[in-house]
């Protein structure tokens, strides 16, 4: 393989692949973004057209990998009259472009790389172990963080791809701390699995994430990688109502089991001169009850069954069983969890009883009943959860009713929610292992070695970080937030003044620089604020 390796030739390359592509991308321009809410999908709709323009100017190809002949890697396959100009980033061939290594360089002479608009290559020679040029992932992670987030797919990193093309049967859980991406590893996840699995289409993937202001950071990082129609949307939203720490007590699930015991009735049943003596009765109820339907299906069932036993007809049947496996909506089922009276004919407990009377109410415990009485009201092929340390048990109920695909991302020192249960437990609960990253990509190493002392010193739940982008910049203290900012701005395109009162809506978020305001804050409310900062930190102490 003897191709000339040069900025003019990968020029000539990419014009030829954004040629060959124009008709797809053409496509593209119609396509309309689904979201479980307005929100979202006004968001979404309003930054496709600026997101194509992205794909065709930056992403059409991003690098090549060469063994026998030049392979070029881009966002989409592409192909002119049986020649493969560009081979899709999900394809499995195309690991080699994130995997090889020196020492294992895959079968591959060589790998080509560069971001955007090129202006340089990185050559990497496997045979030699020579390397040259500007590395992508530096120059990327050193740009101005702009308000949405940015489609990694140029720059993956072989830790990540790995997590990206786990088997699309695998329950990932991956604890990650701020900056080390594994957000981008959830969403690019979501489009390998469209790509791969013939079971999974863009519109059965579920993305929940902790904001508004979160989802609008990732909106574009889907459609970006082709895949407008995923839903994204927050818990709260998908739920009706946010989760609370009385509804999220897990002796819940020993409550709705009682009062479900205590709905049932045996007693002989009598149709047309055919008896079913009580034993039978109870017999056939404890053997539904143990099977995993909701009561709906349940009912059904035993009224089957007992219209087989008697040869009685159907309708005679349900008259005679109303008491003994009565007709119970969720509704219904509801408004009894929220009686106080029937709360504490089941036993519960006085405390947790006043608890969840002072709350209006509880998305997930009531996703949990619904389910209990009348089943899923939707299943996806996938459900990724970013900021997945906040979960509850109920939380994660509803999730694993969703779907049995699943990519629970988060960060244990960023833990805020009522009742939440870590990312440890939620792996063992799964049965999965944890996955765990610790690279620091989007922020300086100064901002890392920061929250690392902090962290270490205030006995957080943290990552240690390891800091790979030195800029010179140390993170520092001021008195007035006001003045810091207003320095900050001279500098930096995207500023964010974070102050308690508002420290949890920018999870998930990042901005070039950050001025931590942290009086009244807790430990782990200024980790938070300041690992939003990607390249200058500022803290405002007492």
């Amino acid at each position: 393989m003897s191709e000339r390796i040069d900025l003019a030739g990968e020029l000539a390359a990419l014009a030829d692949a954004r040629d060959a592509a124009r008709a797809k991308l053409d496509r593209l321009t119609g396509m309309s973004a689904g979201a479980a809410d307005e929100y979202t999908e006004a968001y979404i709709g309003a930054v496709v057209a600026a997101t194509i323009d992205k794909l065709q100017n930056e992403l059409t190809v991003f690098g090549r990998i060469d063994d026998e002949q030049v392979w070029r890697v881009g966002l989409f396959g592409i192909d002119r009259g049986g020649e493969q100009l560009v081979v899709d980033w999900r394809a499995h061939f195309a690991e080699g472009f994130y995997r090889a290594t020196m020492r294992e360089p895959m079968g591959l002479a060589r790998r080509v790389s560069y971001v955007g608009c090129i202006d340089d290559l990185m050559i990497e020679e496997f045979a030699t172990g020579d390397v040259a040029g500007t590395s992508p992932l530096m120059a990327e992670l050193a740009r101005s963080r702009g308000p949405e987030m940015r489609a990694a797919v140029a720059t993956l990193q072989t830790e990540q791809d790995r997590l990206v093309r786990l088997d699309p049967a695998a329950r990932l859980v991956l604890r990650g701390g701020p900056g080390t991406g594994k957000t981008v590893v959830g969403l690019h996840r979501a489009a390998w699995l469209v790509y791969n699995d013939r079971r999974v289409t863009s519109d059965r993937i579920l993305v929940l994430g902790p904001s508004d202001k979160f989802l609008q950071f990732v909106a574009t990082v889907l459609p970006t990688l082709g895949e407008a129609r995923i839903v994204q949307t927050t818990f709260e939203r998908h739920l009706g109502a946010p989760s609370t720490a009385p509804g999220s007590d897990p002796r819940w699930l020993g409550i709705l089991d009682r009062l479900e015991a205590s709905m049932l009735s045996p007693r002989e049943l009598r149709v047309r001169g055919r008896r079913m003596p009580e034993t039978d009765v109870a017999e056939l109820l404890a053997q539904l009850t143990s099977r995993d339907l909701p009561w709906r299906e349940r009912r059904k069932v035993f009224i089957g069954r007992v219209v087989a036993i008697l040869e009685a007809p159907r309708a005679e049947v349900e008259r005679e069983i109303k008491d003994v496996f009565p007709a119970v909506s969720a509704a219904t089922a509801w408004r009894k969890v929220r009686s106080r009276a029937t709360l504490e004919a089941l036993g519960v407990d006085d405390e947790l009883i006043a608890a969840w009377h002072a709350v209006p109410d509880d998305g997930a415990l009531r996703d949990e009943v619904k389910a209990r009485f009348e089943g899923v009201p939707a299943r996806y092929s996938h459900v990724i959860v970013d900021e997945a340390q906040d979960l509850t048990l109920f939380q994660l109920r509803a999730v694993l009713r969703r779907s049995d695909g699943l990519t629970l991302v988060g960060d244990d020192a960023q833990r805020s929610a009522p009742g939440s249960l870590g990312l440890r437990a939620v792996a063992a609960h799964l049965a999965a292992p944890l996955e765990q990253m610790t690279t620091a990509y989007r922020m300086s190493a100064e901002i890392a070695d920061w929250l690392n002392v902090h962290a270490e010193r205030h006995d957080l739940d943290a990552v240690e970080l390891l800091g790979v982008r030195p800029t010179g910049t140390p993170v520092s203290t001021a008195t007035d937030v006001a003045a810091a900012e207003a320095e900050l701005r001279v500098r930096w395109a995207h500023v964010a003044v974070i102050e308690r009162s508002d420290v949890w809506s920018h999870k998930g978020v990042e901005y070039d620089a950050v001025v931590v305001d942290a009086r009244g804050m807790t430990p782990s409310e200024i980790y938070l604020s300041a690992s939003r900062a990607a390249h200058q930190l500022v803290i405002v102490a007492a």
